[in-house]
Parts: C-alpha cells; structure tokens; sequence
C-alpha cells in the first residue's frame, strides 16, 4: 500500500481513482507472485480491504500532516541535513506500516498459515524471475547508460515537483548524482537478502496458530523496513545520505517560482489525501 501511494503522487489528477482502487491493484500484484488456492482467495481478497481501511483511517491523515510540513521547508533553504530529517519521517511512516496487521482477520491469519511448500517454492520462481529482470535493467547495462537512465528519472521527478528545470540546474542535479553514484550491485545483494527472509518467515508460520501468524507478520513488515546485516543498514544509511545531498543540490538551485510551484504541488497532494482520508471506503 505504502509503495501503490508513493508511486500515485507522481500524478495528481489519478491519486483519488487509484487509491480508491489500491487494495485491486495490491490484489492483482499479490497474485502475481502466488495462487491461492478456492478456500484461501477469500480471505486474502478480504485481507486487501481490510489493510486498506486501516491504512486510509491510520495513514493517510499522517501524510497530509507530512506534506504541510514540507510546504514550509520548501519555501527556504534546505541543507542535506534538513533533506534527511524529512526523509526519516518518511521512513518512519513505512516502518509504521506494521501495524496493518492488526486490521487482519482470524481468517485471514489462518490463510496466511496454510500456505503450502508448493505455493512458497512458486513465489521463489517469481521472486526469480523478478530478480532477472532486475538484472537485465541495471546489472547488464553499461554503467554510462544506466546513469543516463538515473538521471532522466531524477528530472523527471523534480519537475513533477518544481516545474520545468533549467539548463544550469539539470547541470547541478547531474553533478549532484555523479557524485554520489548508485551500487547496483550492493542493492541487488540486499534484495536477494529480503526476498529470501520473506520466505524463511513464512514457511516458519506454517501451520501456526493465529495469533502466532499475527505476530510473525508483524515481525517480518518491521524486518522489512531495516536491513537485518550491520554492513547492509550501513550501505542504506549512506545511500540515503547522498541522496539528501543530491535534493539539497537542486533545492538550492530552484528560484522563488520553482519553490512556489513546489509549495502548490504538495498543497494539491494534501487537498487530494485529506479528501481520501475523510471519504468512506467505495
């Protein structure tokens, strides 16, 4: 759910149709990866309603209080430290997402429970074929293509964000992201690291009461959220403190209008998740 809202805000105009239709489309990708079998599809169909609820009533009125606050900090300057302060809100509402397993059901528990070795060695294919396709898209490109690629997406969301970027500071955010460039590698490792976790903790859930399920869930989102290996957390740490740096670059650069344009784009968002939080479940 969290990555469906992330993902939204980069256009406006459809966060109301797709967040209003999230738990189908967490639903579709949920079955990507694993067939449930005709006793397990309703509960787990029910568990995408019920996560959903609970994140539109626990979520997103934290969100609009997130983005007002970013309203104010984008009017000023921001140093890199500044950047990292409100990424770790972020990241602290990510970590927060445990708590949907409260929301779940015994039947839900239960379904999450029965699921057998065929079905978890099925969402290892998937997780295989993922992870190819990971590498056929930044493993086994040249290093001068995918920072083409890194830099593309990066003026793209800035000018989602500020507005149209001129020329000088499309020069300042690609110096920004040369110097702090992006292991491909070290991020497929710590995948691989993840997805193997995720499957360990739910084959261990096998056949385990409910309430032992509901606590293993809980578990493994938190898990999720933090790099279990002292030198992974590290990497991320220092990954993410680059990317502040890269933010803080271009902030510094953008005039008065690009600040107000980014200060009406976040009000915009707000508008639209204040609605939703308030708006009954279709």
């Amino acid at each position: 759910m969290a990555a469906l809202l992330m993902g939204l805000l980069s256009a406006c105009s459809t966060i109301k149709l797709a967040y209003n239709n999230a738990n189908e489309l967490a639903w579709w990708w949920l079955t990507d990866y694993v067939s449930f079998s005709e006793v397990q599809r309703p509960a787990m169909r029910q568990a995408m309603v019920q996560v959903h609820a609970w994140h539109r009533r626990q979520q997103l009125p934290g969100y609009v209080d997130l983005l007002g606050r970013w309203q104010g900090a984008v009017q000023g300057e921001l140093g890199a430290a500044q950047v990292c302060a409100l990424a770790d809100e972020v990241v602290q509402r990510l970590e927060d997402l445990s708590g949907a397993v409260e929301a779940l059901d015994t039947a839900a528990l239960q379904a999450v429970a029965s699921l057998n070795g065929a079905q978890l060695a099925e969402l290892e294919r998937r997780q295989a074929k993922s992870n190819t396709e990971f590498r056929e898209k930044f493993l086994n490109v040249p290093s001068q293509e995918l920072a083409t690629e890194r830099f593309k997406q990066a003026v793209s969301r800035a000018e989602n964000l500020y507005g149209r970027l001129q020329p000088e500071q499309k020069k300042v955010l690609a110096s920004a992201l040369s110097a702090s460039p992006w292991d491909a590698s070290a991020s497929y490792a710590r995948r691989v690291k993840r997805q193997q976790a995720l499957v360990q903790s739910l084959r261990a859930l096998q056949n385990a009461p409910a309430e032992q399920v509901r606590a293993g869930l809980k578990t493994m989102l938190a898990r999720s959220m933090v790099d279990a290996d002292p030198a992974d957390r590290a990497a991320s740490l220092a990954a993410r403190k680059q990317m502040c740096s890269v933010v803080a670059a271009l902030h510094q650069s953008t005039t008065r209008e690009q600040r107000s344009k980014a200060v009406d784009t976040l009000k915009d968002y707000a508008s639209e998740l204040r609605t939703l939080a308030q708006s009954p479940p279709v």
